[in-house]
């Protein structure tokens, strides 16, 4: 297969390191007659100069605001500026583990996020390697988006678990493990596959006396009434309403009225629980494209920039979406996907708060690159582009709990920005046609970013 021999030229090709630390930002940085996006309003302030101190913005004025003349200048001229976009579904490792704490492995994810936007990122499977890393980057020794990460998967035995990963047995296990995650200092507890009433129950009670909140899959045999009762904070695919709620213990419905009613009531239900949901839409497509055909997946340019060992599992021989998903159930897919849409819709509809997600690192999930795939699906499915800019920056920022200081273009908070070559309200591919990007103050122009991302030995010394 010619994917094979593209993947197996790439291991000596690629050698790369984890991102170096970008310079330090200079004393004074000036955004001069850029058009800055309102996230939370869909509205553009035209010709404003933006300045930022360090790691914050000072202040949005007027173009015609004095600069020092120390202040450095960037033209923002027929621009727009956005804030960094949240990632809320990354891994740092795939299905069978490999590139786990590999520091070249996780170079290659942070350039490739940042070179596509992404200046924080939530970690949907952690490790004490992810808890390394994300120490490094908030110490400044690695360049990176800000990280949050969700322990280890909290899974019973005999539920599909991937290779390599603990399963929990009691409420007991259940309730030190999270214990534990607390102590190394986890920010999410992550549910992952079936499990019983109470060992759920028990999940939920110590998660929520540790201060943690739950995030992830509904459990496949409780129903989705089992999350939202519990007040679950973050629910992770759309797929999951469908193995808990329009399948669960049924066919998939197939009248329209029907899915209409469904749709409606359990959006209905989800925005009264308070959940955040993350649709993650691209990768159930992405599925059914490979299921299709793999080979055009596996031959996508940036497929070079990616560690070989780190993506083993993307091939054919080891793909488990290619061992468990038939190319004869295509049709049945594709309708599920279908509903999928109408749901995000419904939960758009019903003020549900929902996130930017790409479950990246699983089988044809390029990091950064996906994002742009996801906000499109989203779009798709029917969402203007500036609720899925919002859902990846204003409804990110809460989610975090960081509303007061991210995910706006305002004076005080974080200076992690992009600048865009198009208006991303009229089209969300215009999110990534960037002129660079600003992470923590520091500007990281798109020459130098691409550089980064295609030249891996250069970016690691």
């Amino acid at each position: 297969m010619k994917a094979f021999a593209l993947l197996a030229a790439v291991a000596l090709a690629l050698v790369a390191g984890p991102a170096a630390p970008a310079a330090p930002s200079t004393a004074c940085i000036a955004f001069i007659d850029v058009a800055v996006v309102d996230t939370a309003a869909s509205s553009v302030q035209l010709k404003r100069t933006v300045v930022v101190r360090g790691e914050r913005i000072d202040g949005v004025y007027p173009a015609s605001h004095p600069l020092q003349a120390a202040c450095r200048r960037i033209s923002g001229e027929g621009r727009f500026l956005i804030p960094g976009l949240t990632d809320s579904h990354v891994h740092l490792f795939g299905y069978s583990r490999s590139g786990e704490g590999d520091p070249v492995t996780e170079g290659v994810i942070l350039r490739m996020l940042l070179a596509n936007g992404v200046t924080s990122a939530v970690v949907m499977e952690g490790s004490p390697a992810t808890l390394h890393l994300r120490q490094e980057i908030r110490a400044g020794r690695v360049t990176g988006p800000t990280l949050y990460s969700a322990g280890p998967l909290i899974q019973a035995p005999n539920t599909g678990a991937p290779p390599g990963r603990r399963t929990f047995r009691t409420p007991e296990e259940v309730a030190h493990e999270i214990e534990e995650e607390k102590r190394l200092g986890y920010d999410f507890v992550k549910v992952h596959g079936a499990m019983p009433a109470e060992t759920y129950a028990a999940l939920i009670a110590t998660a929520r006396r540790e201060g943690l909140p739950v995030i992830g899959h509904i459990p496949d045999n409780l129903g989705v009434d089992a999350a939202l009762d519990s007040r679950q904070k973050m629910i992770a695919h759309a797929e999951s309403y469908l193995q808990t709620y329009f399948e669960f213990h049924r066919s998939l419905p197939t009248e329209p009225a029907e899915i209409d009613t469904m749709a409606r009531e359990v959006a209905a239900k989800t925005a009264k629980a308070g959940a955040y949901v993350q649709p993650t839409l691209s990768v159930f497509r992405q599925i059914i494209s490979q299921v299709a055909d793999a080979d055009p997946l596996l031959q996508r340019p940036e497929m070079r920039l990616m560690p070989p060992a780190a993506i083993g599992d993307w091939l054919p021989q080891r793909n488990p979406y290619l061992h468990n998903w038939s190319y004869a159930n295509l049709d049945h897919f594709k309708a599920q996907y279908r509903m999928m849409q109408r749901l995000v819709r419904e939960l758009r509809d019903a003020g549900v708060p929902l996130l930017v997600g790409t479950d990246d690192m699983v089988p044809m999930q390029l990091p950064g690159f996906a994002m742009k795939a996801e906000m499109e699906e989203m779009q798709e499915a029917g969402l203007t582009p500036f609720e899925v800019l919002k859902a990846a920056t204003v409804t990110s920022a809460q989610f975090l709990g960081r509303q007061d200081r991210s995910g706006a273009v305002r004076a005080g908070y974080d200076a992690d920005l992009v600048l865009l070559d198009a208006d991303p309200l009229e089209d969300v591919s215009n999110v990534f046609r960037q002129a660079g990007v600003m992470l923590h103050g520091r500007w990281l122009d798109e020459a130098s970013l691409q550089h980064a991302l295609w030249t891996p030995a250069v970016a690691s010394r």
